[in-house]
């Protein structure tokens, strides 16, 4: 079995808060220097909706500068726990399955069960790029005794490939983005592992991580509503989060459309930045890695005749792919 502190160098506690008549709920959060600031303002929207629990996160960062770590700081609240998990060298994926731009900073969702097990038997994993935008309460009394996780299916489109695929019955294939976790059940079972030893394989899985998630546990997960893993994809200018149904708990934008780029920027995603110490940072116009985002809003622009703005973004486009050689 893997040591459970085989791929984390140090463990540091930026502070620890809590009020004794209310529950803790433990959430992880693994991610690398770009996504230091969502997964600041998915914690602080946890935060905004669950007041009456103690939050102990534990942030699994893989070579994030100190200068973001220390950001965190400024979430101190009488009721929250910040632990840091720093990556260590000995942590590596192999990269030909590490396909649709998939970061290896993903993959650490693996050790998270194995090292969080001496603490809690239950760790709620979120993405970076959610929202939590209602309490908690639902998800977490879920009841895992003889179940890996608590997890929501996936969309219609990739259940059709990835079920096939991964040979998993149709739509029992699921979204890794939000994965409420037994530890005990998954550190009695190995899963650490095994997941490591199917991802470092040679195989290459289409969805990396999540394949391997969806196989190891295949059978032995709850099924929750949508509400708990909302698959929302943005489009440019458009408010796609903003037709959701009010009783939606997590928010989770997928592809490569995220919203804290200004293309894609949300009014509900601006109130929680607002909301957060993150709410002065400027934003990036669109992902660095793809300029084609910008030139869509120039056409964008061209379709409402609004062609000066056009014009703008177009060579914003232009000068972006210029230099990009």
């Amino acid at each position: 079995m893997l040591a459970e502190n085989l791929f984390i160098s140090k463990v540091t506690t930026l502070f620890s808060h809590t009020i004794e008549s209310q529950e803790t709920v433990h959430i992880a959060f693994c991610f690398d220097d770009n996504y230091a600031m969502p997964a600041g303002i998915a914690m602080s929207s946890v935060m905004i909706n669950n007041s009456d629990k103690n939050l102990v996160f534990h942030l699994f960062a893989n070579s994030v500068s100190d200068e973001k770590i220390q950001k965190f700081h400024q979430l101190s609240e009488k009721n929250t726990t910040i632990i840091c998990y720093e990556v260590s060298d000995e942590f590596s994926i192999n990269p030909d399955t590490l396909v649709l731009h998939v970061s290896a900073s993903t993959c650490l969702r693996f050790v998270v069960p194995q090292m969080l097990n001496k603490i809690t038997s239950r760790v709620l994993y979120l993405d970076c790029d959610i929202l939590c935008t209602n309490n908690l309460n639902h998800l977490i009394n879920t009841d895992l005794s003889d179940k890996y996780a608590a997890v929501v299916p996936d969309v219609e489109k990739t259940q059709e490939k990835q079920c096939s695929a991964c040979d998993i019955p149709y739509g029992e294939y699921f979204n890794a983005g939000m994965i409420y976790i037994n530890t005990d059940m998954w550190v009695d079972n190995n899963l650490t592992e095994k997941a490591f030893a199917m991802i470092n394989s040679g195989k290459v899985y289409k969805f990396a991580d999540q394949d391997v998630l969806n196989i190891l546990m295949q059978g032995k997960t709850q099924f929750l509503p949508k509400i708990f893993n909302q698959l929302t994809s943005l489009t440019v200018a458009g408010k796609e989060d903003s037709v959701l149904s009010d009783d939606t708990v997590i928010i989770h934008y997928v592809t490569g459309n995220k919203p804290w780029y200004q293309l894609y920027l949300t009014p509900l995603y601006q109130r929680y930045i607002a909301a957060s110490p993150w709410a002065n940072q400027k934003l990036l116009l669109a992902n660095e890695n793809a300029p084609s985002t910008t030139r869509r809003y120039a056409k964008l622009l061209a379709s409402k005749h609004q062609y000066f703005k056009a014009f703008k973004y177009y060579f914003l486009y232009l000068k972006h792919k210029v230099f990009k050689k």
